[in-house]
């Protein structure tokens, strides 16, 4: 029914902690990933807390601009 090409493809590794325990052996794109991947969570938290410090702000500021943006949809403006 269906046919299988067995060409051999080039799998990219998404687990590969055995390479990261040696950090001299590993490329320099390898070593920017992990330091991406481990400054994920702290990103995360940081942005999860501004949200929930000013989410009634934020929310309050797109409000008062889509009431401006609807009283003046009627005008003609160039």
């Amino acid at each position: 029914m269906f046919r299988k090409n067995h060409k051999d493809r080039n799998l990219k590794k998404i687990f590969q902690w055995e390479d990261y325990l040696n950090w001299h052996k590993m490329s320099p794109q390898q070593k920017i990933n992990f330091k991406r991947a481990c400054l994920f969570p702290f990103f995360a938290l940081f942005i999860y807390n501004f949200l929930s410090k000013f989410t009634y702000a934020i929310l309050l500021l797109v409000f008062i601009y889509f009431i401006i943006r609807f009283k003046n949809r009627k005008k003609i403006s160039k």
